[in-house]
């Protein structure tokens, strides 16, 4: 069955659906680097609309219900794209979705307009030099500068945010007017939506209720009463939730051997590993002044050992997992390159990584890694979140591999929020989400300053071939582009991809149209859809 329309069938109306998740938002800004989390994307996506959505096949596809027509590039220099709403397209208070809803997502993104705005990414719309509207603000305009152009212009404007709403926190003619009212949606549970549900009751750490929408335009109304997103964290509590139907569904882009074995012949659900564009690695944070030494950083990556790694964590309920060697494309995609094997990270080849110590001038001496001046190379703080039992084996791993070249790993469980983002870190290993678009992302995640370039890494070339690709609308040229730039980013050692993952979706049987969606889409891309079987 094609991926778009497993577990489809008619549903009948009311009931509550009830979702496992790990937390609840801890902001409510998904246009804020610190906001862009799993937690806000699951409830954020059912009230924000977008023009595009990735779907499960992993493709983005334009958003029928708020769009009255594909989205056109109708010219080439100046880019120019063009977006036609619906005429029934409105916010829950009745404020029709316009031409200031795109403007304002381009001006707290461009971070031209308000430097306070820190965004989850600049990608193309710091080349955007118009944002414009006719037919009472139905048709969105939006030019690029000339000579500029953006590859991936179908991956703007996600999460679009209510003007009017953020305009009564501050002018949004002005750098500080923009920065409050950007800064407004950070903790301030919205009660507006121009999705098919809208929050009815947050209560932090426990749940977040949504109840459908009763202005959606949408082509499907809602089948279900209640959409709850129940904090479940965990993991026996989790499988005894889903059998005793407290829980009816739950999804997970790094699920347990436990929790594979325990729901794979579980009666009443169904069960579901998929793979798609989620991807784990392993950084390290250039600000540590130990670690902002390349040399360093690539004796390290050489001696951590991924068939290890992935053959205790992964390869437990996933035996056929194998290592990912690209930052920007995954296997099976045209584009993708290894890039990673020629340098032989990841090997958990102690002797290659001694040597490149030796190279760059350290000693052990006592069993302690020593600069080139004498000192010791301090202790290097390895993050998770509390109850992460995988990457907890991930971080024992690698603190008894590095053992071998003189240093020494503490793991440091933290549920701070904002941690990552903050770089508060030495070694830390999570996953990314990916969109079915690769050029924009490259420049967040790798290029100096990028909104998810949590372990500040920079270098000018990187920059420079990434910054090309961002500016062609040749896809061929640009995705060269962004191999050779993952030559130079992996040869300079700063992050070490471990594999593609699988992701784990469970539903209840009486649920029909909730579907597994590897992709930054997430499982709700259609909550409208789900319901009771009729």
């Amino acid at each position: 069955m094609e991926l778009n329309d497993s577990n489809r069938t008619a549903v009948k109306p009311g009931g509550t659906y009830v979702h496992a998740v790990g937390n609840t938002p801890p902001n409510w800004n998904l246009l804020s680097a610190v906001g862009n989390v799993v937690e806000t994307g699951m409830v954020l996506q059912l009230i924000t609309p977008s023009p595009y959505v990735a779907f499960p096949d992993l493709k983005n596809h334009w958003n029928e219900d708020l769009l009255a027509s594909e989205p056109e590039l109708v010219a080439t220099d100046p880019q120019t794209i063009v977006y036609r709403l619906r005429p029934e397209a409105c916010w829950n208070d009745g404020t029709p979705v316009g031409v200031e809803d795109f403007r304002y997502t381009w001006r707290v993104s461009s971070g031209h307009h308000s430097p306070a705005c820190l965004p989850s990414t600049h990608a193309g719309y710091e080349l955007i030099e118009s944002v414009d509207g006719d037919h009472d603000g139905r048709t969105v305009v939006v030019t690029l500068a000339p000579g500029k152009a953006f590859p991936d212009w179908d991956a703007m404007f996600s999460y679009l945010y209510p003007a009017h709403i953020a305009a009564r926190a501050g002018d949004l003619g002005t750098a500080d007017g923009l920065a409050a009212a950007f800064a407004s949606f950070d903790q301030v549970v919205p009660t507006w939506s121009a999705g098919p549900y809208q929050v009815e009751h947050l209560e932090p750490g426990v749940e977040v209720v949504l109840v459908a929408n009763p202005n959606w335009y949408g082509r499907v109304a809602p089948s279900l009463d209640r959409v709850v997103f129940r904090v479940v964290s965990d993991p026996v509590a989790l499988v005894d939730a889903v059998r005793h139907r407290v829980v009816h569904g739950m999804s997970t882009p790094h699920p347990t051997k436990a929790l594979v074995d325990a729901f794979r012949d579980m009666p009443g659900v169904r069960y579901e590993l998929s793979q798609g564009l989620v991807w784990e690695h392993l950084d390290l944070n250039t600000r540590n002044p130990f670690l902002a030494d390349a040399g360093l950083r690539r004796a390290i990556l050489t001696a951590v050992d991924r068939d290890e790694i992935l053959a205790e964590t992964v390869g437990t309920f996933h035996p056929d997992v194998k290592p990912s060697n690209s930052h920007n494309f995954y296997p099976g995609q045209p584009a993708y390159r290894d890039v990673i094997t020629g340098t032989g990270q990841g090997s958990g080849d102690i002797a290659a990584a001694e040597r490149l110590l030796h190279a760059a001038g350290y000693t052990i001496r006592d069993g302690r890694l020593r600069t080139p001046d004498g000192s010791a190379v301090a202790v290097l703080r390895f993050r998770h979140a509390p109850g992460d039992v995988m990457r907890r084996r991930t971080g024992e791993l690698v603190r008894d591999q590095l053992r071998h070249i003189g240093l020494e790993v503490r793991i440091e469980p933290t549920d701070r929020p904002g941690t990552m983002v903050a770089g508060d870190y030495d070694i830390v290993a999570f996953n990314w989400i990916g969109s079915p678009l690769r050029v924009g992302p490259a420049r967040d995640m790798w290029t100096t300053g990028g909104g998810m370039n949590f372990g500040h890494f920079s270098h000018a070339e990187v920059d420079r071939l990434i910054g090309e690709a961002n500016e062609t609308l040749d896809l061929v040229k640009a995705h060269e582009l962004l191999n050779r730039a993952d030559e130079v980013l992996s040869h300079e050692a700063y992050s070490l991809p471990l594999s593609q993952k699988p992701s784990l979706l469970v539903v209840d049987d009486r649920f029909a149209n909730v579907r597994a969606n590897p992709t930054n889409g997430l499982v709700i891309y259609n909550a409208q859809e789900w319901g009771l079987r009729a």
